[in-house]
């Protein structure tokens, strides 16, 4: 059983070592980061108490985004150090995470390391924008369920843990509406579960490791389940849009006004149709067929040095981590194994979700969930496993971790936006899709 004090001890340290690395040349790109074009404004808007014009999406990213500028000023650190709290705060909840997963302290800071050189992690809590905050939600809120499969877990904790888990969820679609796919995956696999021990064919394999058990979630009652899974989250989400009663430029929005709110963002989702030179197919997005650069700006006096700023996945991680996916599916769906399952089924939601949803426009960095769960998959394969050949499966996981921080310091000069010759960035672009 992991130490309380122990795990609390390494969250504050993987805190602390995040908080400190994010915030690392924050001030570069001296312009506004690729979509920081949309929220900066609409945050100072906030600021201000105006109508806010930023309506395609909910509130809470933009109001912590608020935060940061009233505290650091208008400016690149008051852009974003809100997010470099809340990617902190996403490497913190991986880290509980795969503890919740893995039991063991060891699983946990392996994968808590490659999450820190994922590369997704890093860009995206460094430039403000939603999708950051809607990330940090969504990790803690998955926490909060896969804790309720931990055995000898009593009534009262299992409640807790569901309600938590509502309340993080509606503060994950108050960010951005993807969250509803995290939500509603989480209440098909709570519901399915339910059904199967109901119906007289009932999986035969069931042990303590199993994503099934006959026992699981008995004592949640159906209230409880209305409660944690609806209207919880309605609630939180609803709260975010508090701020909108006292805007002070004309007159305030009502509460009446809220049902309109959320009609004017789906038209305006579906109404997205302009074309922009990194549109990309989420059918791409697994293999990095085209990543994007957030930023590329000339260095200021000097025209022959530039500094950019390239969203794209650790290539061992994102190509790799695809192999160590396909075995979590296989372990998942055969050997009944929850970490496997539970992996694979996440990671199928985040992703395959995007070849039904209705928009028009899509960018690599919406595969950001669906990336960081390669993470787990990875970790699963080489823990899990270990038993078959102890050793070899030791030093074989720490040196693919150590091939992972050597090809993140070889990215880091364009991830982090230093400043490089004009021509050099074809140091990195290893295919014409990555220009």
């Amino acid at each position: 059983m992991c130490s309380k004090s122990k795990t609390k001890f390494n969250a504050l340290l993987i805190y602390a070592f995040c908080q400190l690395f994010f915030l690392f040349n924050l001030e570069f790109p001296r312009g506004q980061n690729f979509d920081e074009f949309h929220y900066v404004p609409s945050a100072k808007q906030w600021l201000a108490l105006q109508t806010n014009q930023n309506w395609e999406h909910p509130p809470l990213g933009k109001l912590l985004m608020a935060v940061g500028i009233g505290l650091a000023g208008d400016n690149q650190i008051g852009w974003r150090i809100m997010s470099t709290l809340f990617g902190s705060i996403t490497c913190v909840g991986m880290y509980f995470l795969a503890l919740v997963l893995f039991k063991t302290q060891e699983a946990a800071l392996w994968a808590a390391g490659l999450t820190l050189v994922n590369q997704l992690l890093y860009v995206q809590s460094r430039i403000g924008m939603l999708d950051t905050f809607m990330m940090a939600f969504l990790i803690w809120a998955m926490v909060a369920f896969f804790s309720t499969w931990l055995p000898t877990q009593n009534r009262w904790r299992n409640a807790t843990l569901l309600r938590c888990m509502g309340a993080l969820f509606g503060l994950t679609i108050a960010c951005k509406w993807f969250g509803l796919v995290a939500w509603g995956a989480s209440l098909i696999l709570f519901l399915g579960i339910c059904l199967i021990q109901k119906s007289p064919l009932q999986p035969k394999l069931e042990t303590t490791d199993s994503w099934y058990s006959k026992d699981l979630w008995l004592d949640v009652s159906w209230m409880e389940l209305v409660l944690s899974f609806f209207i919880i989250p309605a609630l939180f989400y609803f709260a975010t849009y508090i701020p909108y009663l006292f805007l002070q430029d004309g007159q305030p929005h009502s509460p009446l006004e809220w049902w309109g709110m959320q009609s004017t963002m789906y038209d305006g989702q579906l109404r997205v149709i302009t074309n922009h030179p990194y549109n990309s197919s989420w059918t791409g997005w697994a293999l990095m067929i085209r990543p994007i650069w957030y930023a590329f700006e000339p260095e200021l006096g000097d025209p022959t040095q530039v500094r950019g700023v390239l969203l794209l996945g650790n290539p061992i991680i994102m190509w790799l981590g695809l192999v160590a996916l396909a075995a979590c599916l296989v372990d998942g769906l055969y050997n009944r194994r929850r970490q496997g399952f539970l992996v694979a089924y996440f990671w199928c939601s985040f992703y395959l979700c995007w070849s039904i949803i209705p928009r028009k426009i899509a960018f690599y960095y919406y595969y950001y969930p669906a990336g960081m769960m390669l993470t787990f998959a990875l970790t699963h394969v080489f823990f899990s496993w270990q038993n078959k050949a102890p050793q070899a499966f030791r030093v074989v996981r720490y040196a693919f971790l150590v091939a992972c921080f050597g090809m993140f310091i070889y990215f880091f000069p364009i991830l982090a936006g230093f400043k490089i010759s004009s021509d050099s960035f074809r140091n990195w672009t290893w295919f014409s899709s990555w220009i």
